[in-house]
């Protein structure tokens, strides 16, 4: 094992701990007042921070203000009871549960924060050289342990209860036809959408082609794409169809699965994946989270080989 593979594998082991005390702390909440009440002190103090040492830098033309701006009012946004109940109208969240609160405030402030690095930075962003097939598994591996621990596994779920509120059945013939049908829309999005960006932002389009061909480097090869496409189908479906999206909507969860996917930049490709993240989420919810997982496989699978 490299040295970054190590440090990945430490700050992962790291932040899965971190995400498993916290989760604790929210679904006490439930019952402990005094839970509740530090929840409001944990997201309300540093977001208030945020929101006024963000103002004033932005005021004076630093873009990091806007950035510490966003996040600070992502964290504290869901605070506000009028706030929650407004977005549990077009949402399935629960305006008075502290375990939906405290998601809805990290998942604003991840997507403000990288809303505004989009703003500032519209280019792609640069993979730092490529990853090797051991850093990509620890990372499918932590995002899978985050969606466990998000849904409350060991706290106030079995291993089997985690199982149905995360969406994974038992997957059938026609589970398996749909989802290969839907790999097929998913490249003819892909496809479509990167030609737009070969046509209207060439530029962008190299620069695309060269950190994805950085990024995925180590893993184009037969075993290493389908390591890769089951890693990244199970990791983000189970995170964000199947964690995130029954508590946040279709909606949210598609922004933050497209906002996640920095390497492509502003650029039509980007749209795409919005896209495809939106035809994830609806597979999700009308057949299920293991549908999604093979859906996503299968495409990351072809791509990567391509």
């Amino acid at each position: 094992m490299s040295t970054d593979d190590l440090i990945v594998l430490v700050v992962s082991l790291g932040t899965v701990a971190i995400a498993y005390g916290l989760a604790y702390w929210v679904f006490r909440a439930h019952q402990d007042r005094s839970a509740k009440v530090g929840l409001y002190l944990l997201f309300g103090i540093p977001g208030a921070l945020l929101v006024v040492f963000g103002a004033a830098y932005a005021v004076n033309g630093r873009d990091w203000g806007w950035t510490a701006l966003a996040v600070g009012a992502g964290l504290c946004l869901p605070l506000l009871p009028s706030f929650r109940r407004l977005y549990a109208r077009w949402t399935p969240m629960n305006a008075k549960s502290p375990v939906d609160m405290s998601g809805l405030c990290v998942v604003l402030a991840i997507i403000g924060f990288l809303f505004v690095s989009y703003v500032v930075n519209p280019e792609p962003v640069e993979a730092g050289g490529d990853a090797s097939i051991s850093a990509f598994l620890v990372q499918f591996i932590a995002e899978i342990a985050f969606a466990f621990i998000l849904v409350g596994f060991t706290i106030t779920r079995s291993f089997r209860e985690a199982i149905a509120r995360l969406g994974l059945v038992r997957p059938t013939v026609r589970t398996v036809i749909i989802a290969l049908g839907m790999v097929i829309v998913g490249l003819i999005v892909v496809a479509f959408s990167g030609v737009m960006t070969t046509m209207f932002q060439p530029d962008v389009s190299r620069d695309i082609s060269r950190i994805t061909e950085e990024l995925t480097s180590d893993v184009q090869n037969p075993i290493g794409a389908v390591l890769f496409g089951l890693g990244a189908g199970a990791g983000e479906e189970l995170l964000l169809r199947g964690a995130v999206q029954p508590r946040f909507g279709l909606l949210t969860t598609s922004i933050l699965f497209g906002l996640l996917h920095n390497q492509y930049g502003v650029s039509f490709v980007l749209l795409g994946i919005f896209s495809i993240g939106l035809l994830l989420g609806l597979e999700r919810k009308y057949f299920g989270t293991t549908a999604a997982i093979i859906t996503h496989a299968v495409f990351n699978t072809i791509v990567v080989l391509i």
